[in-house]
């Protein structure tokens, strides 16, 4: 069984050695088109990190907008980029040469139907910057031989003073008047905002109902005080009412999100936080609205270790000898609730995916 589950862990390492390196920044979109600027778009900039001076860039399934239309152009790939360090503590890189637009992947739609790979190499200039967090560029793409178009794209903003940003990734607990739903992994992003207060924000909440997931939206407060405690965490409240606000999940409308429709709701949070790990304790009064109390639980009240999820050893990382200690649980047929990554009360091949993943997105 042992040598069955190495073997999987080796084929795996494959993928793993590929995807180390990769990091996603997701930002807004805007293209202006001779002049005319589109409405801004989330989009995915992938940036893969060659180990030698030089990263793959590559925007997916680029779109352009006209009159309300979305044209399907492809994958703006550009390989071996150099990179410099610039005085500002920032990344840079550039790219000015002719190019081929590659034809998108995205399902629904055919090769054949993506019209970048159509015009042949095109004039195509970049300049861009980046540190972990921010990733900000300014694509010139001239197409006026071929559309009598001159496009110029912009990925995220050119602001890197607030890099004060930390994104905590948990399992997240929702009871429903003592009914305690399926545990599903969720974001909250903090801003600390440098003056002893920070943002919380919970993003594209959702409620399980039966085989249905009901959209709520943001849970977003601003503004919370910061304590430091005796034992080394930083302990935020808040008590009061709040709206929620809409999410920004792709594929759901703005008007789908059942949060802003309820008003203002009483909110209760408690949290704690060190640079690692996040635990929050909220408690929704929904009674007036949806007849239920709800008790969202993020995380867990336990900062012995490094509080990662997947750091099985304690070693304040997620790296391979985690992954390794998975598929020694899994061959001697232990539970560990730290190597129970989905929560799904046991320790199988989902929870050694999920600890590549972790590997693959630090």
């Amino acid at each position: 069984m042992k040598k069955t589950l190495l073997t999987i862990f080796c084929a795996f390492i494959g993928l793993f050695s590929f995807a180390q390196d990769t990091k996603t920044y997701t930002d807004q979109l805007i293209i202006t088109i001779n002049g005319t600027s589109s409405d801004p778009q989330t989009t995915d900039v992938t940036v893969i990190d060659n180990a030698d001076g030089t990263i793959d860039f590559e925007m997916k399934n680029f779109f352009m907008v006209q009159e309300g239309n979305y044209i399907p152009v492809g994958n703006i790939y550009i390989e071996n980029l150099l990179v410099t360090e610039g005085d500002d503590g920032l990344q840079h890189i550039t790219f000015d040469a002719p190019m081929v637009i590659q034809p998108g992947d995205m399902e629904g739609i055919a090769e054949s139907d993506w019209i970048g790979p159509l015009f042949g190499e095109i004039p195509l200039n970049l300049r861009g910057k980046m540190n972990d967090e921010k990733f900000y560029a300014i694509i010139n793409i001239d197409l006026q031989e071929t559309l009598g178009q001159y496009l110029v794209v912009q990925f995220g903003t050119d602001d890197f003073s607030q890099t004060n940003k930390r994104i905590y990734t948990e399992q997240l607990l929702v009871t429903i008047n003592d009914n305690t739903l399926a545990p599903q992994t969720t974001d909250v992003v903090i801003v600390d905002n440098a003056d002893g207060t920070i943002n919380f924000t919970m993003k594209n909440f959702f409620l399980a109902a039966g085989e249905e997931n009901m959209p709520i939206g943001n849970i977003a407060l601003e503004n919370m005080p910061v304590t430091e405690g005796d034992d080394g965490l930083k302990y935020f409240t808040f008590a009061g009412p709040m709206i929620i606000q809409p999410g920004d999940m792709e594929g759901i409308a703005e008007s789908d999100w059942i949060g802003p429709l309820v008003g203002e709701i009483p909110l209760d949070l408690k949290g704690k936080m060190n640079d690692e790990k996040l635990y929050a304790a909220i408690d929704v009064d929904m009674q007036a609205s949806l007849g239920q109390i709800l008790f969202i639980e993020f995380g867990t009240d336990d900062f012995s270790a490094s509080g990662k999820i997947g750091d099985l050893n304690g070693d304040g990382k997620v790296d391979i000898a985690d992954a390794v200690s998975v598929l020694d649980l899994m061959a001697e047929g232990t539970y560990s609730k730290d190597a129970d990554i989905n929560g799904d009360e046991k320790v199988d091949i989902a929870d050694f995916v999920s600890i590549l993943d972790i590997m693959a997105e630090q």
